[in-house]
């Protein structure tokens, strides 16, 4: 299993900067960071002030990049809002460092950064580059987004033999498909919105998707519905990944997440960063800000997010 699910809405490739782009969230390219192996990386952070975390902003709503008024372009996310909490909990500031998913975990297993957030399964073998946090986020459901004068062909896994079914490279949703529906075609797509394109245009059958993040979807596009059939998933919990072997450190970010959870902040913090990730969408298509285009409440929980 790849890196789980979701979601929702990047921007277009155009807003993609490189791993070493800067921005006024503090996400920046990785440093070195050397640590005394047999000293204790808690007290280094709070020593050094920060926590450096590393990020996917390819995964919306976990990671995804915003335009700001300047132009420059900065990140938004429930995993970059977690991030900030997490830090601001420990005392330190958050300095998030973007790439890769795989570059992320090696950049853990070297230590160049203290923790990953990627809206990442606890698959096996993620085991050799970090150990797991607690869960922060159960994934829901597992459906199918179709056009709306089609969802009564899909009602059962076997109805979409010989379709054509997007799904995000290296999601949850692109494992199942190719696990649960092996007599379709799966086209593997780089963002979400290039998958509901590909529906809403008549070059896919169907997109595969968590149904918690599919309301502002179906708000959006009025001509798609969710199909009667769904995946068979047993739910494993979203983690995060602390470099191996930092039990100090590893505790005191899951009593930060056993809170987090606890008190409802990461469903919140989702629910925000979906809007924002469609406002965003929408913005871009427009060719307008991101601020231009979000609603009072939202541009005001965005400037919040960003202190």
């Amino acid at each position: 299993m790849n890196k789980i699910i979701f979601v929702l809405l990047s921007l277009g490739a155009a807003l993609f900067m490189s791993a070493c782009s800067r921005s006024a969230d503090g996400i920046g390219a990785a440093e070195t960071r050397i640590f005394d192996k047999s000293g204790n990386r808690l007290e280094a952070v709070r020593e050094a002030g920060k926590l450096v975390i590393g990020i996917s902003a390819d995964y919306a709503p976990f990671a995804f990049p915003v335009e700001e008024d300047d132009g420059a372009i900065g990140y938004q996310g429930s995993d970059v809002e977690l991030g900030k909490y997490i830090a601001e909990q420990l005392g330190v500031e958050a300095e998030f460092q973007e790439m890769e998913m795989e570059e992320c975990l090696k950049a853990a297993k070297e230590g160049t950064v203290d923790l990953v957030l990627l809206g990442m399964l606890p698959e096996e073998s993620r085991l050799a580059y970090v150990d797991f946090t607690d869960p922060y986020y159960q994934p829901g459901r597992q459906v199918f987004l179709v056009k709306k004068a089609q969802r009564n062909e899909y009602k059962e896994l076997e109805d979409f033999a010989g379709a054509t079914v997007a799904a995000q490279y290296g999601t949850l949703q692109a494992q199942l498909v190719t696990e649960q529906l092996s007599k379709s075609y799966m086209e593997l797509v780089d963002t979400i919105s290039e998958g509901i394109e590909m529906v809403n245009t008549g070059r896919a059958d169907a997109l595969a998707l968590d149904a918690q993040v599919t309301d502002d979807i179906l708000d959006e596009y009025s001509s798609l519905a969710l199909a009667a059939a769904e995946m068979e998933y047993e739910q494993e919990g979203v983690v995060g990944g602390v470099v191996e072997r930092e039990p100090e450190l590893l505790e005191a970010v899951n009593q930060v997440i056993d809170e987090v959870v606890e008190d409802g902040l990461y469903l919140g913090w989702m629910d925000t960063a979906i809007r924002m990730a469609v406002s965003e969408r929408e913005a871009d298509s427009r060719g307008i800000t991101s601020q231009e285009s979000l609603p009072e409440s939202s541009r005001a929980s965005q400037a919040a997010g960003s202190d």
